[in-house]
């Protein structure tokens, strides 16, 4: 009824090399590919921008994922909890404005001089060729409470004002301009010209902190500027939405 049949008849044998040892990862079996950095001739973060790029035109099998591990994985992580601290570092400034002013007319006014010092911070990244990394972002962190301390004098003079000398708006945020012009560019180049040796790279360890420079010294330039020529505008717009009470004229 039996027949012997050959093995050799039904498969083949090759000798063939495998892993001297497998490795798993939350119970996924993995292969770590280790890569290491020179930081005197590219970050951390420029290095992962190049596996990227070089493995976007790579076809995995199905079943096999990249994952990024080690010093891009903090670096990533670090970056989303500074993204959330930029958030919710303007929301507190505008909370604390908010409640000091009992209204929500000037907080909002002061805080449209926030985007033209993220105008700043993008040309300041462009022109040095600086990737957007943690470091920038703390930056960003720094800038937020600079810039709107510069509106602030701004904002301030220009409230008290009109309510005590009796002007009009376009007078008192004129007049505003013109006073507090010279403390706001003090307050804008000490801090400049304090964080300059950071941004041109002295020191040890500058890699971390040039970024972090640049953003700051680009972002007050810039923003300080714009805040100087199109903030008051911005308030004479708003004040006109928010259709608050004509001014009052000057009875003296």
């Amino acid at each position: 009824a039996g027949e012997a049949v050959q093995l050799g008849s039904l498969v083949t044998f090759e000798e063939t090399t495998g892993p001297a040892h497998i490795e798993r990862y939350n119970q996924i079996r993995v292969v770590w590919i280790n890569t290491t950095v020179n930081l005197n001739e590219a970050t951390v973060g420029e290095v992962g921008d190049r596996v990227r790029d070089a493995m976007q035109g790579f076809a995995l099998p199905d079943g096999y994922s990249l994952v990024y591990a080690g010093e891009q994985e903090a670096i990533e992580e670090s970056a989303r909890s500074l993204q959330l601290a930029i958030m919710l570092a303007i929301f507190f400034v505008f909370v604390v404005m908010a409640v000091q002013y009992e209204k929500l007319f000037s907080p909002l006014v002061i805080l449209t001089s926030l985007p033209f010092a993220l105008i700043g911070v993008a040309a300041a990244l462009w022109v040095t060729g600086l990737p957007l990394s943690a470091s920038v972002l703390l930056g960003i962190v720094f800038l937020t409470g600079i810039v709107v301390n510069n509106a602030i004098l701004l904002v301030e003079f220009a409230e008290n004002y009109r309510q005590l000398e009796e002007h009009t708006l376009f007078e008192s945020i004129t007049e505003a301009g013109k006073v507090r012009f010279r403390p706001i560019l003090m307050t804008t180049l000490t801090t400049i010209f304090g964080i300059l040796p950071l941004a041109i790279g002295m020191g040890e360890g500058y890699e971390i902190l040039q970024p972090l420079a640049v953003t700051v010294i680009g972002g007050l330039i810039v923003g300080t500027f714009l805040t100087l020529m199109i903030l008051p505008g911005m308030y004479l717009i708003l004040d006109q939405l928010f259709g608050r009470s004509e001014p009052r004229t000057n009875t003296k």
